[in-house]
């Protein structure tokens, strides 16, 4: 079986609103993990913390609109979609981002 993985224009994609969130003090680490069923991308506020949110993209549930998922810290799923911009358009509201500080 293949191994799941972000393309380079999923990264670019996800890279640049990590840029974005570095900058303005919300996170400072990320983690990529690549397994047989699933990536994932998860972004962290300090080195040693558990991760803020998690983007994974699990291949097999393309067909039923879920390619791409947003996960919580707590697990919840806060966005599934087969579109990876409107999958990360739900971290840039700015209610988020005030539960984040």
């Amino acid at each position: 079986m293949k191994q799941a993985r972000f393309e380079k224009v999923e990264l670019n994609e996800i890279l640049q609103l990590y840029g974005v969130m570095v900058s303005q003090g919300l996170w400072k680490d990320y983690s990529i993990s690549f397994l047989n069923e699933f990536a994932v991308f998860s972004v962290y506020r300090k080195n040693s913390d558990w991760a803020l949110f998690s983007i994974k993209k699990t291949p097999k549930n393309l067909k039923f609109g879920r390619l791409y998922s947003l996960v919580a810290m707590d697990g919840r799923i806060l966005k599934c979609s087969n579109d990876l911009k409107s999958t990360l358009r739900v971290l840039k509201h700015k209610e988020l981002k005030l539960n984040l500080v």
